[in-house]
């Protein structure tokens, strides 16, 4: 079903509705006027026999010749006023007499006794469909006491006559109004289907490519909405295409050089581990060199000429060795073997292991833990060498003249932060940028691994570390750890 016919059919059922309203109202309430004026006319009627009927109706019951007396007078009733029939009820609702119209049975069965007729609104309105009359009664009365009553039945044409002629009437009249607004309604939706058919198909031309197509604004406010929301569409979609065009070659870019990125790190990786193997193999050589370089000292006398070049290959042979190994240590990304533990221990023993060296070079040392702190899911191994390294950077940044390092853990929402601070001579803002870059240092005999290792362990535990520092004033390196379950 076409929208056209669903608001054509709209507008006819409220057309129809309102007109059949119009009229249902009009015709209950002349129904309702003329029912209530017959009830009265009944009523008088019936009351002009009920004075003669008390002669023959006692508290008793009815007279012996009372049929032959009332007959008479009911006959002339009916034949006076647009009756279908007349009878007399004594009190007991028994039938005294009774007179009809030509073509109406006067005394059928089941015919009314009750004084009152039982009337409802439902009765009423069902007179129109069905032939029943209206009845209206008056009492028959003997010296002030009820002996009786007089009914009188209306005829059913009597009844509804008026109300028929203004049904039929008002359907005319509602029939050309149903013309007239159906007339209207098709040429006002005539127009708006124009209007919508324009836009289906300007729509349809967006989809098959299309760009910045726009229609013209009708003068109807609705449909001048829809076709303004639609040439605003039609220009977003233009702009959003110009976007897409330029994100796509962006993007395309970028994945040319992601991919060049990645097989350079491809290679850089099949190198690392090449670089692994010869630093493995040469650590090999360079312990047999220190060893052999040890047992000639220990064979060569004190004072002899060969023994200071000898003590500088062993010194140096060990420096880089120690390269070899703390570089393998990086390298090497071993599996981690997690459990859910306290991190408390783990930073005390750091700190005790690197007790000795911090009282010997003049650094004061102190552990806070702060309470409620949650447990990590951590390798502690790896941790415990990741601690290590940040006290031995801060024990050596206050050499010489000494300081004081203050190691924290605190809770840091779902996670746990470990603060070293230093009293050292702090860190310049270009030095910040790279400090835990692989073999970035600022020291003489430094490698550039230690803190590449600690940023690696915090990452390997899902944790981050960051450093705050100024020249002058310190530093303090911070490594943060999610709780078991959460994240940092």
């Amino acid at each position: 079903m076409t929208l056209r016919l669903k608001l054509f059919l709209l507008m006819a059922g409220v057309t129809v509705f309102s007109t059949m309203g119009v009229t249902a109202v009009a015709l209950w309430r002349e129904l309702q006027r003329g029912q209530e004026l017959l009830y009265r006319e009944g009523a008088t009627l019936a009351g002009s026999v009920a004075a003669g009927a008390s002669r023959f109706v006692g508290p008793e019951g009815a007279r012996p010749e009372a049929r032959e007396a009332l007959e008479p007078m009911l006959r002339r009733l009916v034949a006076a006023a647009p009756l279908a029939r007349a009878w007399v009820v004594d009190r007991s609702g028994r039938l005294v007499a009774c007179a009809g119209t030509p073509g109406h049975d006067a005394c059928p069965p089941g015919m009314p006794g009750e004084f009152a007729p039982a009337e409802s609104p439902v009765q009423a309105l069902l007179r129109l469909m069905q032939p029943e009359g209206i009845v209206a009664s008056a009492p028959v009365l003997r010296d002030g006491e009820l002996t009786g009553a007089v009914r009188v039945d209306f005829n059913h044409e009597e009844v509804v006559g008026s109300a028929r002629r203004l049904a039929w009437s008002s359907a005319a009249v509602a029939g050309l109004w149903i013309l007239i607004g159906q007339a209207f309604s098709a040429l006002l939706f005539a127009g708006i289907a124009r209007s919508i058919t324009r836009v289906v198909r300007a729509s349809e031309q967006l989809a098959d490519g299309e760009r910045g197509l726009q229609l013209p604004v009708p003068g109807d406010r609705e449909l001048a909405d829809l076709v303004v929301a639609f040439n605003r569409l039609s220009a977003r979609l233009k702009e959003r295409r110009v976007e897409n065009e330029r994100l796509i070659g962006e993007l395309e870019a970028r994945v040319q050089q992601k991919t060049r990125e990645v097989l350079r790190a491809d290679r850089l990786a099949t190198l690392g581990g090449i670089a692994a193997g010869f630093a493995h193999e040469l650590g090999n050589s360079l312990n047999v060199i220190r060893g052999y370089a040890g047992v000639a000292l220990r064979e060569l006398p004190e004072g002899h000429p060969n023994r200071p070049d000898l003590e500088a290959v062993k010194r140096e042979t060990q420096r880089a060795a120690s390269l070899l190994e703390r570089f393998l240590v990086f390298a090497r990304s071993r599996d981690v073997r997690a459990q859910h533990q306290s991190i408390e221990p783990v930073v005390r023993e750091a700190v005790e292991v690197v007790g000795p060296a911090a009282a010997q070079a003049g650094v004061e040392t102190q552990v806070q833990v702060d309470a409620g702190l949650p447990e990590v899911n951590a390798d502690g191994e790896m941790l415990r060498q990741a601690f290590l390294n940040l006290c031995v950077n801060a024990i050596q940044a206050m050499q010489p003249g000494g300081g004081r390092l203050e190691v924290r853990l605190r809770r840091d929402g779902d996670a746990v932060a470990v603060e070293f601070r230093d009293t050292g001579p702090g860190i310049d803002p270009e030095a910040q940028r790279h400090v835990f870059e692989p073999f970035f240092t600022t020291k003489a005999a430094g490698t550039g691994l230690g803190l590449a290792i600690v940023r690696q362990a915090a990452e390997t535990h899902g944790g981050t570390v960051e450093v705050e520092s100024r020249p002058g004033a310190g530093a303090l390196f911070r490594v943060r750890l999610p709780g078991a379950g959460g994240k940092a």
